[in-house]
């Protein structure tokens, strides 16, 4: 490739890398999602990724009531309401008036709900310890630090990115 002065450039342009690095992230968080929806739907009990969420929420904000649950999962009241009616179902939440307000009805997780999450992680932790075994120590470490890094960026640029589900 020739410069500007007609000279032979044995470099080549400078491209931007981000293009690419957003690419290859796209397709690693990709994988990843699907290994980790197939984690969710495999064993027992089977829980879509909505379910997961909601079990989450209700675990990082017990009492939560079903229009903020809503919110934080991004569904309509009617749909959390239908959702919170099968995980009730299945023994998972509890609706139950809060002490401090008898107006209202709140979520709180069951320990049915607390050991089904605590085999989803553990599925996804054995999953994720077969992968990463396959990669050479010193990319495991790499991995590690970028994923660390991308946490904080991720954080700084949305506060709510930090919530789990």
């Amino acid at each position: 490739m020739e410069d500007s002065d007609g000279r032979l450039d044995p470099i080549g342009p400078l491209e931007d890398p981000r293009p690419s690095l957003a690419a290859d992230t796209t397709a690693a968080v990709d994988l990843l999602v699907g290994l980790w929806t197939r984690t969710a739907k495999t064993g027992t009990p089977q829980l879509s990724a909505l379910q997961l969420h909601a079990l989450h929420t209700v675990r990082t904000t017990p009492g939560l009531n079903l229009g903020a649950l809503a919110g934080a999962i991004g569904t309509a009241p009617s749909a959390a309401s239908r959702l919170c009616d099968r995980l009730e179902a299945a023994g998972m939440i509890l609706r139950a008036p809060p002490p401090t307000n008898r107006r209202t009805i709140g979520l709180t997780l069951t320990r049915r709900g607390q050991d089904a999450l605590d085999a989803v992680s553990a599925r996804r932790e054995r999953l994720l310890s077969d992968v990463l075994d396959r990669m050479p120590n010193d990319k495991r470490g790499a991995l590690l630090t970028g994923l660390r890094a991308f946490a904080t960026a991720s954080r700084a640029a949305d506060p709510e990115a930090s919530q789990p589900g």
